[in-house]
């Protein structure tokens, strides 16, 4: 038997991604696939120890992995549809591999996944990508370009991530999370060129870009979450619409930034039309289901919770929220590192 877990965004990116796949990691005693995806323009936040002792470290990883640092018993996985920056990929492994988790030992780089080198964050940054647009600049759009003029260079060696991944896949008790990066309003098609990134967000992207079809023989079971945050955001400046857009004073809310630019991200109230889109282009319900994030920014008495009492206005919040997109909100995030269930809404 095995599962195949897809952690998607569904929104404008940075929902919690991360924070979901590191607590479904720990969920299931199975054997851990991790299995990172795209490019390094997005950050990754998990907490676990750091490269000198500190506890409760914010890892905020953009290449490896985070299962590397929620799960020690899993094989890291980097996969074929990947572009990767190598001073990034050393800087990760160094740190993880200092503070114990050994991440090298574990880790696996399909040889068909792409070098972003110098020129193509030199590209984007004469082409004024991050003013025009809100774009990182990181070379990630370049990078692909030059894939598809096939004029990329290739990490190469001969580790085919994809054949170990079908080969696990055949295993009893095996789960594979494949973690998604960006979000499905940032998608090439998803209606908002060209304020967008350079590919689509959805799990069936991101499985392409694994090499796992989702009628793979051996799987058993493949669910797709859609991350979504109470207050969504958007990068700083054109970075396109954002209905409801408010601002971190007016919700009361400590401002938060970008993991990779640093800069202020903008954002507004919950707007239930992008989520139920994403839900609708990650398959529906019930195979598409909702973890909805900062759930504590909205009830701050249930932050650091773990379970989400059966009372009136949380279950009102909950059940409104379903009606409005369309699926089953089967987790919350209540802080950067807690996760509850909502077990009377199973």
């Amino acid at each position: 038997m095995s599962k195949v877990s897809v952690i998607v965004g569904g929104q404008y990116g940075s929902e919690g991604k991360g924070a979901v796949t590191g607590y479904l990691s720990q969920q299931i005693g199975w054997r851990n696939y991790g299995v990172r995806v795209a490019g390094p323009n997005a950050g990754h936040t998990v907490y676990g120890n750091g490269p000198d002792g500190e506890t409760n470290y914010a890892w905020k990883l953009r290449t490896v992995p985070v299962t590397a640092v929620t799960d020690p018993r899993s094989t890291l996985i980097i996969a074929a549809g990947s572009e990767i920056e190598l001073a990034v990929l050393d800087d990760e492994l160094d740190r993880l591999d200092r503070a114990g988790y050994q991440a090298s030992d574990r880790l696996y780089i399909d040889r068909e996944a792409t070098i972003i080198d110098q020129r193509h964050q030199d590209r984007e940054r004469i082409d004024a990508m991050q003013e025009r647009l809100g774009s990182t600049a990181k070379g990630i759009g370049a990078a692909r370009a030059d894939r598809i003029m096939r004029n990329a260079e290739l990490y190469g060696g001969d580790c085919n991530t994809v054949a170990i991944l079908q080969d696990a896949l055949t295993q009893e008790d095996t789960h594979v999370l494949i973690e998604g990066t960006q979000g499905y309003g940032l998608g090439t098609h998803a209606g908002e060129y060209p304020f967008c990134t350079s590919s689509d967000c959805r799990a069936i992207d991101f499985l392409a870009m694994a090499g796992i079809s989702p009628w793979q023989h051996g799987i058993v079971d493949l669910d797709v979450w859609v991350v979504a945050r109470t207050h969504p955001i958007r990068v700083a400046g054109n970075s396109g619409p954002l209905a409801n857009e408010t601002d971190w004073a007016t919700l009361g809310l400590e401002v938060e930034r970008t993991t990779v630019t640093n800069k202020v991200r903008r954002v507004g109230t919950f707007d239930a039309e992008i989520v139920k889109r994403a839900v609708q282009a990650n398959g529906g319900a019930p195979k598409a289901r909702i973890a909805l994030t900062m759930f504590d920014y909205v009830f701050p008495e249930l932050k650091n919770a773990t379970i989400v009492p059966d009372e009136k206005p949380y279950r009102d919040y909950i059940e409104n929220l379903q009606a409005e997109t369309g699926a089953t909100v089967a987790l919350v995030g209540t802080s950067p590192t807690t996760m509850a269930t909502i077990y009377w809404n199973q």
